[in-house]
């Protein structure tokens, strides 16, 4: 059993050593030109390595240098990636945009857009869910990826995705999927709802959805960003209005 007398002695002399560290540290600090002074000791201090044992001040020094390069260097490489990946959403945005003026009809409009999201994202199922019942018939006779919100059911079941944002991405409870997904193949596991609205003035006329869905859990994670997704509904909302009364 420890004594008290010995216990005492051992904070001491660990208090000792953590202020003579203290010290000299300061010391180093305060004095850059130390081991230009004494460059002999670069060589004769040994660091300890994890993988080497022990190495000199200036092997640590040097291997902790390239850490740092190449550290900055995946960092930099992520950037290049960020960017590369925003200028090919940029690009997708501005073929969608002229796509879209140049379609005649709200039928062409929808068409395009789940090529677009098909072929240039890989969506595995598109759905646009429109409001207005005058326009409902004209679309669902064109293309029928278009579903009409008709049923009282379907409005509750998705305007508390969107309290807060345009864009829901997660996963989806087996009754949205039926209503969205009506006689889909698919086993949809995860889904990105986009909120089609317009603002008139102060009000803001909400004109309907854009469904997407995957097989895959990780395609439209809650935790993923959404800024694309919002702007490519926003470019959709415009041009469907045209086509409101």
């Amino acid at each position: 059993m420890i004594s008290n007398k010995n216990r005492a002695l051992a904070d001491h002399q660990s208090y000792d050593y953590q202020d003579q560290d203290n010290v000299v540290a300061e010391y180093l600090l305060q004095s850059p030109d130390f081991f230009s002074r004494n460059p002999d000791l670069l060589t004769r201090i040994e660091v300890p390595h994890r993988e080497r044992g022990a190495v000199s001040l200036v092997e640590r020094k040097l291997t902790m240098h390239r850490e740092q390069c190449n550290d900055l260097r995946e960092r930099l490489d992520e950037i290049v990636d960020v960017a590369h990946q925003n200028d090919h959403l940029a690009e997708l945005l501005h073929e969608y945009s002229i796509g879209l003026i140049s379609a005649a009809s709200l039928a062409e409009v929808f068409e395009f857009t789940e090529k677009t999201l098909t072929s240039k994202l890989g969506c595995e199922d598109v759905r646009a869910v429109v409001l207005r019942n005058n326009i409902v018939e004209t679309c669902m006779e064109q293309a029928p990826g278009f579903v009409s919100l008709q049923d009282v059911r379907f409005a509750r079941s998705v305007r508390d995705l969107h309290t807060r944002r345009p864009v829901y991405c997660g996963h989806a409870s087996p009754e949205r999927i039926r209503l969205f997904f009506a006689n889909t193949d698919l086993t949809v596991l995860s889904v990105a709802i986009i909120q089609l609205s317009q603002k008139t003035g102060t009000q803001t006329v909400e004109m309907g959805y854009l469904a997407l869905a995957s097989e895959s859990k990780s395609r439209f994670a809650p935790h993923m960003g959404t800024e694309f997704l919002a702007r490519f509904g926003s470019l959709l909302s415009a041009r469907i209005a045209v086509f409101y009364d």
